[in-house]
């Protein structure tokens, strides 16, 4: 006669506290939460109105009537709860000594289906479809307890869907009857960057951003000003005794200052390659009159008076500390502003202009053409790569749910996971934005008294400073203006570095002094800018 008692299957239902269905969602704003939530279980502080009283302080969604979860960031912090119980008549507490572990997962709920945060190797994958199983989210853990793999000695990095940890509590209620409550805390960070396989940005858009960004370009080099798109034999001509035309300055500036062509970046070897084939040529203006308009491009008579390729030009420009290039562009924008003629073209070596001459092909520029706009769309998908994807967003589409899930012994001794019903998960919720107005909290900033300004010495912010950096700092001189000779000069060898301290005080003043001015100043335009300052009298807290 078997006289082992069998044990019951286990169940997980909200908690007891909560009147309505569904596992329990709590609000605290001060980090001490953990420490609150278990004193108000055991006081009974969450039984009825005063537990769902902030999820209606908190539907202020733009989308819909779902209360909003603030972040950390928001000094606001959140618990999930529910109970576990043997799923039998009466539902008894489950004893603690059978939980092996319990958690709880984050799902994403969209029209298309539920999604689950997904890791492999413990690098976030994003948001993919939900697992239609109910074995273990973990997957190490999910084939060893089938069967299909043994257990390995060393932990063995995470793969499968995110999971959080819940800890158990044992509580009694206003009956007397026990209970065996599973809380966690829900983490509203999280983040994951684009792996090279996948595209990042939207092909739609990156397309139609490839498309305005050619539109800044003049024609041949872009499509600005393209006259219906036929090449013209005075396309050719694009420097003219070192005066660029405006299509190659607006080239010019963009494989100078965006791609920085010429200078070992990483990226740019099919536009170096183009360069490398295009040549400034020194030719003598009574030869250039002799020499027919249909070799200018590359005839056997004006090779002889090649000097430089671009590529040439753009490496011996980045090979100077200072690249005369740059400063160039700078001062013909300057100068086109104001309604001038741009300069020549000014030498490598640092020394005055050149005089030389440049032609293109219209291959040369149909070539330039295709290839500015691939290294823009590679560029494009090269700083989204670096871009962290938050977890939650606060779309329309964004909606939430939280999933608990129970890890138990079974008769056999063996693990087995529980999760819970539709019934007891959490209900739909949204997450806010970082800068949601409903979900920011007051920041109190405590300006210096005149008193405190005038004791001591500076005490506070405290810069590390390299000596180059440092000798750079004791240049600036705001009257003068910042002139080349902020960055000229020795930079000190001697490898001492220096520290600049700075008053907190009066930085707090100062910064209080300047925002007031902007405020002031703005409300000439922006009249409802008062709106976002209120005065409000506080009185002084004895501590």
């Amino acid at each position: 006669m078997n006289m082992q008692q069998k044990l019951h299957p286990v169940r997980l239902n909200a908690p007891f506290y909560k009147p309505e269905g569904g596992a329990g969602l709590h609000r605290y704003l001060d980090s001490d939460f953990i420490n609150r939530f278990r004193q108000d279980v055991i006081s009974g502080h969450l039984d009825g109105e005063p537990f769902s009283q902030w999820q209606n302080e908190e539907r202020h969604s733009q989308w819909d009537n779902r209360p909003v979860l603030r972040l950390p960031t928001h000094r606001t912090f959140h618990l999930v709860s529910c109970e576990a119980v043997c799923d039998q008549l009466g539902q008894p507490a489950l004893n603690p000594r059978r939980v092996t572990s319990a958690g709880f997962v984050v799902r994403r709920i969209t029209p298309e289906g539920e999604q689950a945060w997904m890791l492999d190797g413990g690098d976030a994958l994003g948001w993919k479809p939900a697992p239609t199983h109910t074995g273990d989210p973990d997957l190490d853990r999910r084939l060893c307890a089938s069967g299909v793999l043994g257990k390995r000695a060393a932990n063995p990095s995470y793969t499968g869907e995110q999971t959080h940890p819940m800890h158990i509590l044992s509580a009694r209620d206003m009956e007397g009857k026990n209970h065996t409550l599973l809380y966690g805390y829900v983490p509203l960070g999280g983040f994951r960057y684009h792996r090279e396989a996948e595209s990042p940005v939207n092909t739609d858009a990156l397309t139609e951003a490839g498309r305005f960004d050619a539109q800044q370009l003049h024609w041949p080099f872009g499509f600005k000003n393209q006259s219906g798109g036929h090449w013209r034999d005075e396309h050719a001509s694009q420097v003219a005794s070192g005066e660029t035309s405006p299509a190659f300055l607006g080239l010019l500036k963009l494989l100078v200052e965006r791609y920085r062509v010429g200078s070992d970046i990483a990226g740019n070897s099919e536009l170096e390659e183009l360069c490398s084939s295009i040549w400034f040529h020194d030719i003598p203006s009574h030869v250039l009159l002799s020499i027919p308009a249909q070799e200018l491009q590359e005839g056997d008579r004006i090779r002889k008076y090649r000097t430089k390729t671009v590529l040439a030009y753009l490496q011996d420009s980045f090979g100077r500390a200072q690249n005369p290039l740059i400063a160039w562009l700078d001062q013909q924008e300057e100068r086109s502003s104001n309604g001038l003629e741009t300069q020549p073209l000014p030498n490598p070596n640092g020394s005055g202009s050149i005089s030389w001459h440049l032609y293109v092909s219209e291959e040369q520029a149909l070539a330039f053409r295709q290839l500015l706009g691939q290294r823009y769309q590679q560029l494009v998908l090269e700083q989204a790569r670096e871009i962290p994807v938050p977890k939650f967003g606060d779309g329309k589409s964004d909606l939430y749910r939280i999933i608990p899930f129970l890890r138990a012994r079974n008769d056999q001794g063996r693990e087995q996971i529980y999760w819970a019903d539709e019934g007891s998960q959490t209900e739909t919720f949204r997450v806010a934005s970082p800068l949601d107005p409903e979900a920011c909290r007051p920041s109190p900033i405590p300006v210096p008294s005149m008193r405190d300004l005038r004791r001591g010495m500076a005490k506070g912010a405290s810069l590390l400073t390299p000596s180059d950096t440092f000798a750079m700092l004791k240049r600036l001189r705001p009257k003068k203006g910042l002139g080349k000779e902020l960055m000229g000069g020795e930079v000190s060898q001697s490898g001492m570095q220096w520290i600049l301290v700075f008053s907190l005080p009066v930085i707090t003043l100062v910064a209080m002094i300047l925002l007031m001015v902007m405020v002031s100043l703005l409300n000439i335009v922006f009249f409802w800018l008062p709106w976002v300052k209120i005065y409000l009298p506080f009185p002084k807290i004895n501590r």
